[in-house]
């Protein structure tokens, strides 16, 4: 059987090409995976290079310095955050005053992943890594003292403390790295921040739905935010692949559903209105959240200005803006936080460069 399947060449003694042998295919295969390796190497090396040289050559931010500083903010409405800015400051709970988003800011001596701070009382999620990472909270007093620390069994998520200061909620995976992963696995603890005890994990509460209750071995909570008075809360209930909105009654031990398609909420400091994420598009690729804010009386929803798919809680600066942290590009450590209209309108803005979990403090 001939290995050529060309016509055969015009006019006599005409031959054949011969195809290459197998060995020799294979060679050149083989040469051409190799060249293709080496070039991915060479340009995953090249990007490294260049994201290395840009991580050290990002301009530093500002940093306050002297006696009295924490003080000195403090004795006015002021913005606390972890700050994600390259450098020294990586992962500091820094300060800046409400006035000056952008300036210098203060530097506390505590590291956090994610923080929150009401009524006097302030939450410092952390991870001590190293061979073991190991999780754990710390509760703090108004000016950055560590009162308790509690050991935590999963990747810090979430942080709320209730606005009188009594009680505080902490959200970790337990399993998976986010949302978007399928199986992924949530434990939300409230804390007493008086005493450092834990109060309850809200898988132990009691979830009703239409008056009657309900049970499923998948539930999981997170996104706490906590009424006037601490003892009535929102939070996200995921289950069976959708996610609905609940209040819960911390003294009573159980959460009603409210309503489907609500992750993370955040309530208003007047109380009426929620901000949270929304699940849009068809389901298909990667997950995409737009922020809404629900009135609470009508139960009415309208989508916010900001178009990016944010993966935050947002947090109220006042009654009529929220901030929160978006990446500042996806290969980079560093978020930006942002603030929004909740009326719908508006734009977005930069709040806070290299920033992330803000949360607003009002002077004392």
């Amino acid at each position: 059987m001939r290995d050529n399947l060309l016509p055969p060449a015009e006019g006599a003694g005409a031959t054949h090409p011969r195809r290459p042998s197998r060995r020799r295919r294979v060679l050149a295969f083989t040469a051409l995976c190799t060249l293709v390796t080496v070039l991915a190497v060479t340009y995953t090396m090249s990007a490294l290079a260049r994201e290395e040289r840009a991580d050290r050559n990002a301009p530093a931010v500002a940093v306050a310095s002297g006696p009295g500083t924490i003080d000195e903010v403090r004795s006015q409405p002021y913005l606390a955050f972890r700050s994600t800015a390259l450098g020294d400051t990586y992962g500091k709970l820094a300060l800046v005053t409400s006035d000056d988003p952008a300036g210098p800011r203060t530097l506390t001596d505590l590291n956090c992943e994610v923080t929150h701070i009401a009524g006097g009382r302030g939450l410092c999620v952390w991870a001590d890594r190293g061979v073991y990472t190991r999780y754990g909270v710390s509760i703090f007093d108004e000016r950055f003292a560590v009162l308790n620390d509690l050991t935590l069994g999963g990747i810090p998520s979430r942080t709320r403390v209730s606005p009188d200061g009594r009680i505080g909620s902490v959200t970790v995976f337990v399993s998976g790295h986010s949302y978007a992963v399928a199986g992924f696995s949530t434990e939300t603890t409230l804390i007493d921040l008086a005493s450092g005890d834990k109060l309850a994990n809200l898988e132990d509460f009691t979830v009703l739905r239409d008056g009657e209750a309900i049970r499923a071995p998948d539930f999981n909570f997170w996104g706490v935010t906590f009424a006037a008075g601490g003892e009535r809360f929102y939070a996200t209930l995921g289950t069976g692949g959708r996610t609905y909105l609940v209040e819960g009654d911390v003294r009573q031990r159980q959460v009603r559903v409210l309503r489907e398609n609500v992750e993370c909420p955040s309530l208003s400091p007047d109380g009426r209105q929620l901000v949270f994420k929304k699940r849009t598009g068809s389901g298909l690729g990667p997950v995409v959240w737009r922020f809404h804010a629900l009135d609470l009386a009508t139960m009415t929803e309208r989508p916010l200005a900001e178009a990016r798919s944010v993966d935050d809680q947002a947090a109220w600066l006042d009654d009529r803006t929220v901030a929160y942290a978006v990446p500042r590009d996806a290969r980079s450590a560093t978020t930006d936080t942002w603030a929004v209209p909740v009326d719908g309108g508006g734009s977005p803005r930069l709040l806070v460069p290299g920033a992330y979990s803000p949360v607003r403090v009002p002077a004392p």
